[in-house]
């Protein structure tokens, strides 16, 4: 898969070159570095067009059911959760795939068509394994894909028994020296002053007392472990559940694929 991922960047490369600068190439190219990245570099663009690919077609696969998987269908398979990826990967992967590129995105969503997913996926959600295999597959594919970008991106998965605890070992934190009873759920707000957007001087604002960041989410799973954790959720309702905090959540990161 990511050897065929790699031949796909490099007919994207290859196809950018040779095409006008109003191909559609150019215009998607265009329409990256306006919305995503202001100063994307060609092949970065092509890294991320193949990247996407593959991971799309990944997670469309790990979805779809029955006989009959292939590119054109693969975009109704993607989770409905991440309404970017199946937007994005539509445009860049649709009816209109540029024939110079779409043979080998075919030939992808055969291997994959192909391949016993019930195999693959049996020992995810086990506590010997990792439980989301769509979130955990991209440490996987870019250690094979591109080992060299996974260690400038530091794409590390940390085990899932190791978030938990430094989740549960920040909540406990916050409980006792900060004596937040709350932990992590406290929703209380605190006024701080800041310089004024417009004119001298200073102006009070209300801000969320905690504010939960991880400074390179990856793929998320701190903030997940966060917000899925149970006791930070309460019963609003017979079978309904609300969340009673996570006032402030945010991940911050430059990586080309997040579920």
């Amino acid at each position: 898969m990511a050897r065929l991922a790699r031949l796909l960047h490099d007919l994207i490369r290859q196809a950018f070159t040779q095409e006008s600068t109003k191909g559609e190439l150019h215009a998607q190219y265009d329409a990256f570095k306006k919305i995503l990245i202001g100063d994307l570099l060609v092949d970065q663009f092509a890294d991320m067009y193949a990247q996407t690919i593959a991971y799309g077609l990944f997670a469309a696969r790990c979805n779809h059911t029955g006989a009959g998987f292939t590119r054109q269908n693969a975009g109704r398979d993607l989770p409905k959760t991440n309404p970017f990826l199946r937007k994005l990967f539509n445009i860049i992967a649709g009816a209109d795939l540029d024939e110079r590129i779409s043979w080998a995105v075919d030939d992808l969503a055969e291997l994959l068509a192909k391949a016993d997913m019930g195999a693959i996926l049996a020992d995810f959600g086990t506590t010997r394994r990792r439980g989301d295999p769509i979130i955990h597959f991209y440490e996987t594919f870019l250690a094979a894909y591109d080992p060299k970008l996974r260690e400038l991106r530091g794409v590390y998965y940390t085990p899932e028994p190791v978030v938990g605890y430094i989740v549960r070992s920040a909540d406990a934190f916050l409980k006792r020296d900060f004596k937040l009873a709350q932990g992590l759920a406290d929703s209380s707000r605190v006024k701080l002053r800041r310089p004024k957007p417009q004119g001298k001087g200073q102006e009070t604002y209300e801000t969320h007392r905690v504010q939960i960041l991880d400074p390179a989410c990856g793929t998320g799973t701190f903030l997940h472990a966060v917000i899925a954790d149970q006791r930070f959720l309460v019963r609003s309702g017979p079978t309904r559940l609300r969340s009673i905090g996570i006032a402030y959540v945010a991940g911050l990161g430059r990586s080309a694929l997040r579920p």
